[in-house]
């Protein structure tokens, strides 16, 4: 099975790729620029992502992006729109400089205009992304929310919605459990009955799963994750996730609240306690 973490790029790539084995990783999450902004992005070093590609490929790991927070593709202001369009389309080259086979991208916020307005401005923004896209072997992942404020893709019909009119091989899904778990898509007594598991038009786009336990309760409607077994998914969930036989070849990316990255070792060490 592969599981890994979200590691920083503070000193490129290829120092991410090596960071990976020592933890235990066999797969590895990335920001694709500036988590919290725009501006200021450092341009693409191609000679050390030509490294980083090549590392991956000899220590045999895979890897993701995951955009800026700021990108909504459900907003309605314009600006922030297009902007939004504009960083994607730069993150697919990115992700394909580096030999990463997905970029995973938060389920907008249509603020005021309601829920299905949203799912078709995203479905626009996506269609104008794909437009304009030239990388290959890339997918944008598209991730379920945890259904703070007006965020879509809080309900399996939602991301199914969403991700319709484009094949799996260009808009795929990446599931975060703890997002499911506070949205009330995943029960605590049993997280495997989740519908999407089941079914075919879900489980052929599910490329990635970011294995979180939950700080807030079921159904809380926030964001907030937590270490391994440590929240209220617990070991006995995660364990149930990590066991099931349909999700064995979909890689798992930790983004628990560790306080540097050195402890996602031990993170690994109790996912991997729990696979039997």
């Amino acid at each position: 099975m592969r599981i890994g973490c979200h590691l920083s790029i503070a000193k490129g790539f290829a120092a991410a790729v090596k960071a990976a084995p020592p933890l235990g990783a066999n797969a590895f999450q990335y920001f694709t620029k500036n988590p919290r902004g725009f501006r200021n992005a450092k341009p693409l070093d191609r000679v050390d992502a030509e490294r980083g590609r090549a590392l991956m490929q000899e220590l045999d790991l895979v890897a993701v992006g995951h955009t800026p927070y700021l990108i909504n593709l459900a907003t309605p202001e314009e600006e922030l729109f297009q902007v939004s369009i504009d960083a994607l389309v730069q993150d697919l080259v990115i992700a394909e400089a580096r030999g990463t086979y997905g970029v995973v991208v938060h389920c907008g916020k249509p603020k005021d205009q309601g829920r299905d307005w949203g799912i078709e401005r995203m479905q626009n923004a996506l269609k104008a992304v794909l437009e304009r896209n030239t990388t290959e072997g890339v997918t944008i992942l598209i991730e379920n929310t945890a259904g703070q404020g007006s965020e879509i893709g809080t309900t399996l019909p939602e991301l199914l919605a969403i991700v319709e009119p484009f094949s799996a091989e260009q808009v795929g899904i990446c599931f975060d459990t703890q997002h499911a778990f506070a949205a009330g898509m995943v029960s605590p007594d049993n997280p495997t009955a989740f519908e999407g598991f089941a079914r075919e038009d879900f489980m052929k786009r599910l490329k990635a799963i970011h294995l979180n336990d939950s700080k807030v309760e079921f159904n809380a409607r926030r964001d907030r994750h937590e270490l391994i077994g440590q929240g209220h998914l617990g070991l006995a969930g995660i364990g149930a996730l990590v066991n099931d036989p349909r999700l064995a070849d979909i890689p798992f990316y930790l983004e628990t609240p560790v306080e540097k990255e050195s402890q996602y070792a031990d993170e690994i060490v109790t996912v991997r306690s729990l696979i039997h």
